[in-house]
This record gives structure tokens, sequence and C-alpha cells, in this order.
């Protein structure tokens, strides 16, 4: 799972009361929220370490985010601080929504890309295709093309890998 209730920020996300200040409300502190429990934390770690391709000869780059989230009244979760690696330091700053817009919407377009790689690689092709593969290798294999199960469970999957095969 990557996105969690947050009880206490992990020590490699050195986020302050101040730093949230402007997004939690000036009365409230960091801590106060976490008590309550309306702090999320989006952690990406999985990503980390992941090979980037090389494209016309320029090193592309995959971030392995920490977001954190508040949710708010309404019931909206919304992003309040993001560092874009696991390790903090002057390489990795903590970008908030009082930054430059740009650079706001960037941290943000950077933990939606890595959202879209997790959901990709582990939500859908792991627990989708490849577990799924095998338990269709294994019914094609053990049962009778006339058993029940045969056809209305497999038959999506087969379609799927008509697509994708040349």
């Amino acid at each position: 799972m990557v996105i969690w209730r947050c009880t206490e920020l992990p020590c490699n996300f050195p986020v302050t009361t101040a730093m949230v200040a402007s997004s939690l409300g000036e009365s409230c502190s960091l801590q106060d929220k976490l008590v309550k429990g309306n702090i999320f934390l989006a952690d990406y770690k999985i990503l980390e370490g992941v090979p980037a391709n090389t494209i016309n000869g320029y090193q592309q780059y995959i971030a392995a985010p920490l977001c954190l989230l508040h949710l708010q009244p309404s019931g909206e979760l919304v992003p309040i601080a993001i560092q874009l690696s696991q390790c903090p330091g002057p390489d990795s700053p903590i970008f908030l929504p009082s930054d430059s817009e740009w650079d706001w919407i960037l941290a943000k377009t950077w933990v939606r890309y890595a959202e879209f790689l997790v959901h990709e690689s582990v939500s859908h092709l792991l627990l989708t295709h490849l577990i799924d593969e095998a338990f269709a290798l294994a019914t094609l294999r053990q049962l009778p093309m006339c058993h029940p199960l045969f056809k209305p469970h497999l038959e999506p999957l087969k379609l799927s890998s008509r697509i994708v095969s040349p």
C-alpha cells in the first residue's frame, strides 16, 4: 500500500509545523493533525533504485517521492508537502503549496507520475495480468474444456493476451 494514515512522520521526511502552517491553518499544529488522524503519507519507496531509460542520449529520471496529505473537513485529501526522493538534503528540497506555482505543479506532477508507475506495474500488470496468468495456465492444463470455470473467467484474459501479442 502506497498511502496510509500517518501518526508520526518518518525520519527521512523532515516536515515541520511551520512549513505546513498555511495549509493546515494557523490554529492547528502538524502534531495535532497527526494525533487526530487527518494526515496521510504517500510513500513511493518501491520506486527507489528503479533504473530509468536513456532516450536519444538523455538519461531519464524516476522519482521515489514522499507526499504528505491533509484530510480536509470536506473529505478531500490535499497534498501539503512533497519531497521527490527518499533522502532529505540540499539536493532534495521539500516542496510546499507556498512555493512558486510552477514548482508546486511540477512536484505534484512527479507524484502523479510515481502513482501511475506503481499502479501500472504493481496493481495492474502484476495483480491483474501476471498473477491471473498462472491461474489461467493451471486451469487450461488441469480442467476439462467443459468445466464451468473455464470460459467465463478466462475469456477476458485471453482477449487481453491477443491484443498484446503481435
